[in-house]
């Protein structure tokens, strides 16, 4: 039996704490220190004291909480020793680890360190283990003690000589299946539009510096100079776009650069990042669901973007962790699926909503379309004219979500796909979906269709819906549901 040792986290985590301060006041430094300085208002001068005040106390308990915040790791458990005044002890077992995830920043880099996130699969503050500042080997050895924690809680020894018997399994062989190349990021770079990102950020800079330095007089002299020679609009709207083009590529290549995903018998891994990078893992048998998302400009270009639901979530929706590389064909995108994870089968063909449905749909209330049509009769009754291409828009946009939803419920499965200007396919298997519902409201009843809602485990939870199904396939899937027990091991 290992015995654990009460360990201080690495003396550099008060460094990470004080450039993250900094980051997070840049803006007030900024004002009251530099655009400020000379400034003897009275408001301004307190502003500054309260600042510095702030400073100091915040650079104080970086240091205290380095000093008392200690954690302890045994082969089956995470301690965190927590609090300055008043004491906080956290056991975590290792066996909950759902996903692991490890972050290097640029600063990470420049020490050598790095940082690691242990989800656990709950909600609240208390989800997840963050290790901030780590040296590699310690990472490395955090997460072997979780995987022989996982491996020992699902395959215990019968006794104490045979467990000493054993020899470590050997370390399971991984395999790449797909490395993010050129092409890929060109393509990613023209379809995230992240290359027009810069004029959204031009204006925001413009406002915000017309704000101190009232900009009026010289963004007229500028426009006057233009309007006297329009040609050199031309090269310089060339050069607008050909520099926003190279700044869009170096953001998405700092985003999607060295994207890797490969896999063993058990996890998956991904890898991103060029400045900062992210590593990734989710054991395959915690994978809930499966999400094939294709926004409007990646269903026109053919491509989709395939997520990984799982009992955790590790980092914010901007992370974009759980998700394979986001702009992949459609083919590619479900090769990749095939391969990671074969348990999983993504049908072909699916069944579509009975004609009846098309009509109850155009039927149902366009409570949007009316709220518009009120409030420009209201407040705009020049522009009363847009209700009717509004409606339009609306009855197209039923039509296509008729057209396009397809559902498949097998004895192990159950797959849906919706959408209309978009499209959205959701893979899920019976033992995976933890509570349903199915409802019919007064029209559906008339046209004999019910709803489909089924929750998935996640963070947050994964509702899902699927409207207007023969009230047959209701009734098929409640059955479907009950009867699950059978296939829960």
């Amino acid at each position: 039996m290992m015995e654990a040792e009460k360990q201080q986290f690495h003396f550099s985590w008060p460094l990470f704490q004080l450039v993250s301060l900094v980051k997070g006041s840049i803006f007030v430094i900024f004002y009251l220190f530099i655009l400020k300085a000379g400034s003897n208002s009275a408001f301004i001068l307190t502003l500054k004291g309260l600042f510095i005040a702030f400073l100091v106390f915040s650079v104080i308990k970086i240091f205290l909480n380095w000093v008392y915040t200690r954690y302890e790791i045994s082969e089956t458990t995470v301690t965190l020793y927590l609090g300055i005044f008043v004491k906080n002890q956290r056991n975590v077992e290792l066996k909950r680890i759902q996903n692991v995830q490890q972050t290097t920043n640029f600063l990470h880099r420049m020490l050598k360190l790095t940082s690691l996130t242990l989800e656990t699969g709950t909600t609240g503050e208390d989800a997840a283990v963050k290790f901030p500042v780590l040296s590699h080997a310690e990472a490395d050895r955090i997460k072997g003690l979780v995987e022989e924690a996982k491996r020992v809680h699902a395959e215990p020894p019968n006794s104490v000589a045979e467990e000493e018997a054993i020899a470590p399994p050997p370390l399971p062989e991984r395999k790449v299946h797909f490395t993010a190349g050129t092409k890929d990021l060109v393509k990613a770079a023209f379809t995230s539009l992240s290359m027009f990102a810069i004029f959204p950020i031009l204006f925001s800079l413009y406002f915000q510096f017309d704000d101190f330095f009232n900009l009026d007089e010289t963004s007229q002299s500028v426009f006057a100079f233009f309007a006297s020679r329009l040609w050199l609009l031309v090269p310089v709207l060339a050069a607008a776009l050909l520099l926003s083009a190279v700044i869009g590529f170096v953001t998405t290549y700092s985003k999607y650069g060295k994207f890797v995903i490969s896999a063993d018998e058990q996890r998956i891994y991904i890898r991103k990042g060029v400045f900062t990078e992210t590593q990734f893992s989710i054991r395959k048998d915690k994978v809930q669901a499966i999400k094939i998302e294709q926004p409007f400009l990646k269903r026109l270009l053919g491509m989709a973007e395939v997520k990984l639901v799982s009992a955790g979530s590790v980092g914010d929706d901007d992370a974009e962790i759980n998700s394979l590389f986001p702009f992949l064909p459609v083919k590619e995108a479900y090769r990749l699926v095939e391969e990671l994870l074969p348990q999983y089968q993504i049908a072909g063909s699916m069944e579509a909503l009975p004609k009846s449905v098309l009509w109850l749909r155009l039927l149902r209330p366009y409570y949007f379309w009316i709220a518009a049509t009120v409030a420009l009769a209201v407040f705009k009754t020049e522009w009363l004219w847009l209700s009717a291409p509004i409606l339009v828009i609306f009855i197209v946009a039923r039509f296509l979500e008729y057209r396009y939803t397809r559902y498949s419920l097998t004895e192990r499965f159950i797959q849906i796909r919706t959408g209309a200007f978009s499209a959205n396919t959701l893979l899920t298997k019976r033992v995976k979906v933890q509570e349903i519902q199915v409802t019919h409201s007064w029209l559906q009843r008339k046209f004999g269709v019910s709803s489909l809602h089924f929750h998935n485990r996640s963070k947050p939870l994964l509702a899902t819906e699927l409207k207007d199904v023969p009230r047959e396939t209701g009734a098929k899937f409640y059955g479907w549901f009950k009867d699950r027990t059978h296939f829960v091991k």
